[in-house]
């Protein structure tokens, strides 16, 4: 990265202060001011090309040369290239390799959620870009310290760890107030009580103060007694970062005892300044690392690999193995090893390619060969077929002869049974090389990149805990077939299924709705979860019912939606690979946009209720916030509501005032009072996106505040009116439960495979021309249909949010009647309108012009036998209903197949129902209808997938859907 000189004016006496304050980390004057300016200023764009050339689908890496091809034209080199950003330097580590390197690879030869493993984890340099990249890391490493550093530098800063870790800075700078006689005095006694942390470093004397010693015990004894996990992590970590800088070694790479003098104070003081920089360095990253998944093994790579990494689990290796005959990474660590209770003897003895071991053992570059066999061995168990490895190296030299460590990793690996797919040349800058004398000659290295041949594996899919319904079956062997290919029969599909894959299926399975978990049929121990399966579940033992409520799901009732699990299965029916196009024209609350984007689609939806259009742009854009923005957002209205006491602004200042009249006529005025506070509190929020949520979820407890009877859909009022309610008390619990779905998500979010796309969400009707430029869609452009329409004249949408509408949105009565009326699927209608549609629907010319014949008939038939009898007007409008209904219906599939690409499918789930015509019950057959309708529109029928629903315990609605089918529509 280029440099550019900044010349700083200053007193001697700030100056001294600021050479003190680096002193203490042990930097150069140039090095402290960098990491000021880290902790002030945002940083910059780090990402380079990464991202943009970056895998799109798991099929691509089926092109061998494309692959080859695309690695041989990147420019290794980066030398311009800022190597130290997000965590990266956060702890000293020798002979790493630049972030720059496996963040290339993993873009390019990874998708997201893919697990990315290096079996050599050292700093976890391949394990921060994979987690930023959106991939899960594994690394292992015989350092115990890489563990510790990887953990910390993948870790995100909650508000509990900080609170840890606050605390122990407190006590740490509690014994810095006073004199400094007296804070010197200090050490005998934390000595003697805390002598128990002292290592048995031979010559301790030689190599730390005594006071230094009694420094780092008291810091051991406060850690432990602070801390806890990952904020212990990170508190162990600024120790470590600190230990050379107090003990009396000369320098990071000279292991010579020089006498510095160095007292207690400085030592609490230079471990006070780690602590905070390793806060502001995990604070600083915490947007790009917010959904690191990563998991840190201790283990010899030659052994471990298949104890530790289940057989095929493996995405991606990239990594950069020690150089041989270069490094003694043991003695470099020595010290902190002691200090951080561990013996760095025993790295020692097992470390690979370490110059001491070469020489203990009186060996060569052989036995460096014979290590990397063992370590290719367990690679190749763990990896995937079809996947690749990507092994960073350069020359060896032993006794003054080179040798190619790239040609014996080629070897190796043929030996394992990877294939040798090709090797790229990287220069490397003088600036870059190593400290160690052999690795300094090296002018090149290598990238030597390895495939494991994609051959069929055996794996076997373990069915949801839940029992399904026989529906649910038959969809589970539909999607596995489009995603494997493999024939599924539906007797078979409610168990255990056994089939062979080769990658990209091999890939997909993860995608599955209805399946639990899978395993290589050799390894059925250790099994994979599904992404269905962590959503609902995480990794505990899976529920015994499904959960559809996950994520956002859970935000706001509406009325009528189909649950995610059907959404999902769905999407992964339709073959749309990830990446895809997916529209909903009757979106709701936005159930399969939350699924498109959740599994990798481009989500596009529309809704004529614009609570629904609300409730769906809030469960999908509050995923794509950084995760600590909208916790601190969520947690300070929290705090807000239950600090406020009794007290809070009487004022009605949030609502329009021509709408008081009717707020008045619905709420109680202390009601309306406690929702004013509410919305002013929210409103404070900058971010449309949280103030869109937050209002949706004060929404979602407004029926229950009211003077409307909760359990019914139309316009009724409760029999006891309410004076009060406990609208905090209920808006409060509400923002907690979503909240903790939210960080349950935030959890797992680092496994979705493929990347998170934000649906574009209109308010808006699917059956104008205009919604579909508003969604940016242009003729021909989407792959696939997934909705759930209204159903006729089942559900009154408008009357059942027309609260919502009025308090939260402050849309008045008269446009909601507009909306009401203009609904696909309303019950309401103006006797003008419905004398218009009887003529229409009688004219034989006219009607068949416009709907099928069939379906003419059947509303022809319901109109005729209403008029033998007196019908209340409910059942005289339902034939002009039915007529509007059907003619929304084919005006939207007339838009759908104007959007959708030939040979795109449509799902729409819908259901029959009944009316009364002339006194006798008569079956709607909405589902038969429209199919016909959906042909005349252009549409191919391909079938009918029939499902089993239940209803909600609401009045007034006992001629609900409660058999649906699925429709299957193809666009020719």
């Amino acid at each position: 990265m280029s440099r550019s000189r900044i010349i700083v004016e200053t007193s001697d006496q700030k100056k001294t202060a600021v050479l003190e304050a680096a002193s203490l980390q042990g930097a150069t004057l140039a090095e402290w001011f960098e990491e000021q300016l880290r902790a002030t200023i945002p940083s910059v764009n780090h990402e380079s090309d990464a991202k943009q050339h970056g895998l799109v689908r798991p099929n691509e890496l089926n092109d061998v040369e494309a692959v080859m091809s695309s690695l041989s034209s990147q420019d290794w080199a980066f030398t311009d290239d800022d190597t130290r950003y997000l965590t990266h330097d956060l702890h000293p580590y020798p002979a790493k390799f630049i972030p720059q390197i496996p963040a290339h690879l993993i873009a390019r030869l990874s998708m997201p959620g893919d697990r990315v493993f290096d079996p050599f984890g050292g700093s976890a340099t391949t394990a921060v870009e994979a987690v930023r990249l959106g991939r899960r890391a594994i690394s292992i490493d015989a350092n115990p310290l890489s563990a510790l550093i990887g953990r910390v530098k993948t870790g995100f800063m909650t508000p509990s760890i900080r609170a840890d870790l606050e605390q122990l800075a407190a006590a740490v700078e509690s014994r810095l107030v006073g004199p400094d006689g007296e804070v010197e005095a200090q050490w005998p006694s934390v000595l003697e009580r805390h002598g128990k942390y002292r290592p048995e470093i031979p010559n301790i004397e030689k190599w730390f103060d005594v006071e230094a010693q009694a420094a780092l015990c008291l810091l051991r004894h406060l850690i432990d007694t602070t801390t806890k996990d990952l904020s212990r992590d990170a508190a162990l970590l600024a120790l470590s970062r600190i230990i050379l800088r107090v003990s009396n070694q000369e320098s990071e790479t000279r292991y010579v005892s020089v006498k510095k003098n160095v007292s207690f104070k400085i030592c609490l003081r230079a471990y006070l300044e780690s602590l905070r920089t390793a806060m502001r360095r995990l604070d600083n990253a915490a947007a790009e690392l917010q959904y690191a998944d990563a998991e840190f093994l201790i283990g010899d790579s030659r052994a471990d690999l298949q104890r530790s990494i289940a057989e095929c689990s493996v995405d991606l290796i990239v990594t950069s193995p020690p150089y041989p005959n270069a490094t003694d990474y043991h003695l470099y660590h020595r010290f902190r090893l002691f200090w951080l209770g561990f013996d760095p003897r025993k790295l020692g003895q097992i470390e690979i390619g370490s110059h001491l071991r070469h020489q203990r053992n009186n060996s060569g570059f052989e036995e460096y060969h014979e290590d990397m066999v063992k370590v290719l061995s367990g690679c190749a168990y763990a990896l995937a077929p079809g996947r690749f490895a990507v092994f960073v190296v350069g020359d060896a030299l032993f006794k003054g002869e080179s040798f190619s460590t790239a040609s014996a990793i080629a070897e190796a690996a043929e030996a394992a049974g990877l294939r040798m797919v090709g090797t790229v040349d990287r220069p490397i800058h003088t600036t870059k090389r190593s400290f160690a004398k052999p690795a300094r000659r090296a002018r090149l290295e290598q990238l030597v990149v390895l495939q494991k041949p994609n051959h069929e594996i055996v794996v076997s899919l373990g069915a949801p805990a839940y029992k399904m319904w026989n529906y649910e079956v038959e969809l589970r062997a539909k999607e596995i077939t489009a995603l494997t290919n493999a024939r599924i029969n539906t007797r078979e599909a409610g168990g255990e299924i056994r089939l062979k894959v080769a990658n990209p299926d091999y890939w997909n399975l993860r995608r599955l709705a209805f399946t639990r978990d899978y395993s290589v049929v050799g390894d059925p121990d250790r099994r994979e979860s599904t992404w269905q399966k962590v959503l609902e579940n995480g990794d505990a033992d899976p529920s015994k019912r499904k959960d559809p409520k996950y994520a956002t799901h859970g935000l706001h009732a509406y009325k009528g939606k189909f649950y995610p699990q059907l959404a999902k299965s769905l999407l992964n029916i339709s073959g749309v690979p990830v990446g895809g196009r997916i529209l909903d024209p009757y979106c709701g609350s936005g159930t399969t946009l939350v699924e498109a984007m959740l599994n990798g689609f481009a989500g596009h939806g529309c809704d004529f209720n614009p609570l629904a259009a609300k409730i769906a742009k809030a469960k999908t854009g509050i995923l794509t916030l950084p995760r600590h923005i909208v916790d601190h957002a969520i947690r300070s209205v929290l705090d807000r509501v239950v600090l406020r006491g009794t007290g809070y602004d009487v004022s009605l200042d949030q609502f329009s005032k021509d709408l008081h009249r009717e707020l008045h006529d619905w709420f109680p005025e202390k009601v309306l009072f406690k929702l004013n506070w509410l919305l002013a509190q929210i409103r404070l929020l900058g971010n449309p996106t949280i103030v869109d949520f937050l209002e949706v979820t004060l929404s979602s407890v407004v029926r229950d505040v009211s003077q409307q009877d909760p359990s019914d859909l139309r316009i009724r009022r409760r029999k006891e009116p309410l004076e009060d309610a406990p609208v905090f008390e209920l808006f409060a619990d509400r923002l907690t439960h979503a909240h903790s779905r939210l960080q349950k998500y935030w959890a797992v979010a680092g496994r979705q495979p493929g990347d998170m796309i934000e649906p574009r969400v209109v308010e808006g009707d699917s059956r104008a021309p205009h919604t579909a430029e508003l969604l940016g869609l242009e003729r021909q452009s989407v792959d696939a249909v997934v909705t759930s329409p209204p159903y006729a004249t089942a559900l009154p949408y408008i009357d059942t949010d027309r609260l919502s509408l009025l308090a939260i949105m402050g849309i008045p009565s008269k446009i909601r009647s507009t909306l009401e009326e203009n609904l696909t699927g309303s019950r309401e209608i103006r006797k003008s309108e419905r004398d218009t549609f009887e003529a229409t629907l009688m004219d034989d010319k006219e009607a068949y012009s416009i709907l099928p014949k069939d379906v003419v008939s059947e509303v022809r038939f319901i109109l005729k036998e209403n008029s033998k009898i007196d019908v209340g007007f409910r059942r005289a409008n339902m034939p002009a209903l039915l007529w509007r209904y059907y003619v929304h219906m084919k005006e939207n599939l007339e838009s759908m197949h104007s959007v959708m690409r030939p040979g795109a499918r449509a799902f729409y789930v819908v259901g029959d129902s009944r009316t009364n015509a002339g006194g006798n019950w008569v079956r709607i057959n909405t589902c038969a209808n429209i199919s016909k309708i959906a042909q005349e529109a252009g549409f191919r029928f391909l079938e009918a997938i029939d499902i089993d629903v239940t209803t909600e315990n609401y009045k007034h609605i006992k001629n609900a859907i409660t058999e649906n089918q699925i429709l299957v529509f193809e666009r020719p």
